[in-house]
């Protein structure tokens, strides 16, 4: 095996073979066939010899590899157990010591957990589209442990994640992402570059946590207006809001002292602007206690 090349379709064939595994779209295994592409997601993640990283969803070891040659640590989680058992073969043919592989829903395990004792890593990723909400819930929910994540994930996903307001793909998931990083979208990656190949193409995006900008109530009222909001993104502010203050007053009372007038609607409204609604909320609400 010392002649691998994870990248090529005939041993990607073969290995599926050998394994008697069909990829499962269920578990978006779109196996990655473009050198280049995995030469840009690495330089966006600006490896350093002493980094070590956390992929989630390592399939046949393409981008897998590519790390173990540039970082000191690569901790390699693939929910798949025959691909796992494909993996464990090729990491032991290239005499590879510095690749630690779980077997595991990415979802089920804290990151500190998966870190197996490193306090922190960089995430790079080549995620389906069906866990791209959740994952980043996750991964952004344990941030103090990731200094940098780099995603390849489906182009209107990634059309999302970095959208503004007024553009049709901004909504809750903009906002949930942005209020917790910044948000970089690197360019367009063609389905051609997956085997087998799936219906639409992808983007690589790269997301540098920021400290949390609110107090834990604000922020908690954040997402609770903003997934409010754009749950009725067709009705004014006040009529969307109007369920979770269990008053329409209210919500006009709460929206005018936020400076935001009460026909507005959730697409409108910018990040600092949601957070000054979210304190706001929190200034009506709790008005007798200074407590977060």
């Amino acid at each position: 095996m010392s002649d691998l090349n994870p990248f090529s379709l005939r041993q990607i064939r073969a290995w599926l073979q050998e394994y008697q595994v069909r990829p499962s779209k269920g578990w978006g295994q779109n196996f990655l066939t473009d050198r280049r592409v995995a030469q840009r997601v690495l330089e966006a993640a600006a490896l350093q010899p002493e980094d070590a990283v956390l992929e989630i969803g390592a399939g046949l070891g393409a981008l897998t590899l590519m790390l173990a040659a540039r970082v000191r640590q690569v901790i390699a989680v693939e929910v798949d157990a025959r691909l796992v058992a494909i993996l464990q073969t090729i990491i032991e043919a290239q005499h590879l010591s510095n690749i630690v592989l779980i077997q595991a829903n990415a979802l089920s395990q804290s990151v500190p957990e998966l870190l197996r004792g490193e306090p922190q890593a960089k995430v790079v990723a080549n995620i389906p589209y069906s866990i791209t909400s959740p994952l980043l819930e996750h991964l952004l929910k344990y941030k103090a442990h990731i200094p940098l994540i780099v995603l390849t994930v489906q182009k209107e996903v990634a059309e999302r994640l970095v959208a503004k307001p007024g553009e049709a793909a901004y909504g809750a998931l903009s906002l949930f992402v942005q209020y917790h990083a910044r948000v970089e979208y690197l360019g367009r990656v063609p389905n051609t570059a997956f085997y087998p190949q799936p219906e639409v193409d992808s983007a690589i995006v790269r997301l540098t946590p920021v400290p949390d900008r609110l107090p834990p109530r604000e922020q908690k009222w954040f997402f609770k207006l903003t997934r409010a909001g754009f749950g009725k993104r067709r009705k004014t502010l006040r009529n969307a809001l109007t369920t979770l203050f269990n008053s329409a007053d209210r919500a006009s009372a709460i929206l005018r002292r936020a400076g935001i007038h009460t026909s507005t609607r959730a697409e409108q409204l910018g990040l600092e602007q949601w957070m000054a609604l979210a304190q706001e909320t929190v200034r009506t609400l709790y008005p007798d206690t200074d407590a977060p």
